[in-house]
């Protein structure tokens, strides 16, 4: 008989759980038993203590041999197709009916034997069963297409059925290169603040024109504008919806209307746009107020029927996109509750309709503008890994989350602490009960303006790291979810979007996943910062790869350069004295090695001109390497030194705030811009394919 403990940590793997992990030191690592508990009962197990383990147990692995199909079934394009079956003693498989009614339901493919035993069976219950595998291919038949289709099982008293993916592998990627900025960076002539979708558009055009594939940005979903801001792109409020900042409204029909032109001829409006406009730093409070009070009034006057073809086609939008539909209410309602909350009911518009026409028509009129913007050049697109915990996802689809509990991550090297994210994660059975519902609309939202997609993250697909509500990160452990159909869910998305998938794969990650990620045909992630060595400065990226200097979290390439960063930590309190000299030693070691290796007499002077070599230098390496794709980030081109984010900072970083050095006009005239990205073109030209086309 199994002792009260060994049952509850079997309880918590069935119920997908990992209790240990392998620590970044090599050393294995084992969850406390209360943060199981807290992690069981946050899963809806019913666990009250330790001691009802082994009960709770039992009924799990009965239930779990009563389960005929799994709810879901993954089968992969130009694989052998098969399902596999749990049936009890005395059911003659043979005798089963398996069939698939096809996505499109104009179709059913009928299978019958031959069926593969598994193995002899197991005993549940006081009864036998036994496992077998039907073969989903026949002689003569057609494949299964790739999609979404429904499996049924019938014969011998027993009816089941599945939801049924069939995946190809992600889009393979040709050689091709393309630019970096942060769209709420992006500064113009005619700017209220921020940077704008239009503003996208014509950066777009600008790098496309000098031989760029892609333009990337950081996420651009919607956040909690209302002070105090919450504007990490990384923490959105809804992976379903638009940001409304970056709506350009002089780029809309409605800017003619009564209403809007009486605000923009106002002095005081006028003025406040100017102060923005020169502003350092993105307010994104005051720029969220200065869009909606000219958003609102066009808002209204569509709605008033002053436009009745364009009313026309946000009415067609609405009815194609009613999860947006939901997310305007959702934003009204919260607006009308005195705390900013809104509870897990549906929610009427009624009460406050200009609020809900308001939201509503952002969203209509971001997701035509983002359109546009993908039209011009393929646009690369960064898919956060969770959403804020009042946000809309989990009102709309609050069975897929898991909640009293935050993703985040152990302590590592670079956070002794470990990290508490502050949203919350996804429930693995809960999805998978429902067909993936939510995360399929995720993933079409995501793709459906992406050339290329970034996965924040990426082995989220397989596992998060969870720290219950009370607990530091230092408890916590691992969820365990279904790579085979989170993958195959992310291949087949892609293939139906025709885009590029690149998975974040930094720091400390499984080997299994990256195996994982080259089986669909997903490109890693490659950082200079991380690769290059005294050793071996220039370090050969293999293929497979997105490769770039740094990334949105990582020092500036001149600041890492000199080992500014270093200095920072030390300010910080986040390296101690001795830490922080045997960095610098490093750091000097490999600064000297790689500005060797470019050519540069290695000096400490921190000269622009050497900054500038070794940056030529690094890009030129990675254009001309085999890396699939190279992205520049372009602000490193003029030395920005300040970082977009600072982890494991707050406020007084002014993190995702930072504005560019240069405007719009400026990059497209500033000659160091125009000849760093010419030249990454011309060795990104060797042996290289046509690019991917605009994302239309």
């Amino acid at each position: 008989m199994k002792s009260t403990t060994s049952a509850l940590y079997e309880l918590a793997a069935l119920s997908g759980i990992q209790a240990s992990y392998v620590a970044v030191d090599g050393s294995i690592r084992y969850a406390d038993q209360d943060v199981i508990l807290a992690l069981l009962r946050a899963l809806s197990v019913p666990v009250p203590s330790t001691k009802d383990g082994p009960d709770l147990l039992r009924a799990r692995l009965l239930a779990d041999a009563r389960r005929v199909l799994e709810p879901v079934v993954v089968v992969r394009t130009g694989r052998p197709s098969s399902v596999e079956v749990t049936l009890p003693e005395g059911i003659d498989p043979r005798q089963m009916r398996v069939s698939v009614d096809l996505e499109e339901g104009t179709n059913m493919y009928d299978y019958v034997s031959p069926v593969l035993r598994l193995f002899s069976g197991f005993e549940a219950g006081g009864r036998r069963y036994g496992c077998y595998r039907f073969e989903l291919t026949k002689a003569g038949s057609d494949p299964l297409p790739a999609g979404y289709h429904r499996l049924h099982l019938e014969g011998g008293g027993i009816s089941a059925n599945a939801l049924l993916v069939v995946a190809p592998v992600c889009p393979v990627a040709k050689r091709a290169w393309g630019a970096f900025i942060p769209l709420h960076a992006l500064r113009s002539e005619t700017d209220w603040g921020a940077g704008s979708y239009s503003d996208l558009a014509h950066l777009g055009r600008f790098v496309s024109g000098l031989g760029a594939s892609m333009l990337g940005s950081l996420p651009l979903y919607p956040s909690f504008l209302d002070p105090p801001a919450d504007p990490s792109p990384y923490r959105p409020v809804s992976r379903l919806a638009y940001n409304e900042l970056y709506i350009d409204p002089t780029d809309l029909p409605e800017i003619v209307s009564n209403g809007p032109q009486r605000v923009l001829g106002r002095a005081e409006f006028s003025q406040r746009i100017a102060t923005l406009h020169e502003s350092r730093l993105v307010e994104y409070s005051e720029v969220s107020k200065l869009r909606r009070e000219i958003l609102e009034p066009m808002a209204a006057s569509l709605f008033s029927g002053e436009m009745p073809r364009r009313r026309q086609e946000l009415d067609a939008f609405a009815h194609s996109h009613p999860e947006l539909v939901a997310y305007a209410r959702f934003r009204a309602a919260r607006e009308r509750s005195g705390d900013g909350r809104v509870g897990h009911k549906e929610v009427s518009p009624d009460g406050d309709d200009r609020a809900f026409g308001y939201h509503l028509y952002c969203q209509w009129v971001a997701a035509t503008q983002l359109d546009a913007a993908g039209e011009v050049v393929s646009l690369y697109s960064d898919l956060p890994v969770g959403v804020h915990p009042d946000g809309f996802d989990p009102y709309w689809s609050p069975d897929s989350f898991v909640s009293g509990v935050s993703g985040g991550a152990p302590p590592d090297a670079f956070f002794e602490s470990g990290q508490e994210w502050g949203f919350p994660p996804l429930h693995s059975e809960a999805m998978r009960q429902d067909g993936y519902s939510h995360l399929r609309a995720v993933l079409g939202r995501a793709f459906r303006h992406a050339g290329y997609l970034r996965i924040d993250h990426v082995m989220g697909l397989q596992r998060l790291y969870a720290i219950p509500d009370g607990f530091n990160a230092r408890h916590g452990a691992y969820l365990a979810y279904r790579p085979d159909e989170l993958h195959a869910l992310v291949s087949l998305e892609a293939h139906r979007a025709g885009t590029v998938v690149v998975g974040e794969d930094l720091g400390t990650v499984p080997e299994e996943v990256r195996e994982r990620m080259a089986s669909d045909k997903m490109l890693r992630s490659w950082v200079f910062q991380f690769e290059s060595t005294p050793k071996e400065p220039f370090p050969a990226p293999p293929g497979d790869v997105l490769a770039s200097l740094g990334t949105h979290d990582l020092p500036r390439f001149g600041t890492f350069l000199w080992g500014k960063d270093i200095d920072e930590r030390q300010q910080a309190g986040q390296l101690s004295q001795a830490q922080a000299s045997r960095q610098r030693v490093a750091r000097r070691s490999w600064r000297v090695a790689l500005l060797r290796a470019v050519g540069e007499r290695p000096n400490e002077f921190g000269a622009p001109e050497t900054t500038a070599a070794a940056l030529k230098g690094s890009l030129a390496h990675l254009a001309a390497s085999a890396a699939r794709l190279v992205l520049v980030d372009i602000e490193e081109i003029w030395d920005e030194r300040r970082p977009q984010n600072k982890p494991g900072t707050g406020p007084e970083a002014d993190n995702w705030r930072r504005r560019a050095a240069l405007s719009l006009s400026e990059i497209r005239s500033d000659r160091k811009v125009i000849e760093m990205l010419c030249h990454v073109d011309k060795l990104r030209q060797k042996e290289q394919a046509s690019p991917p086309k605009a994302r239309k």
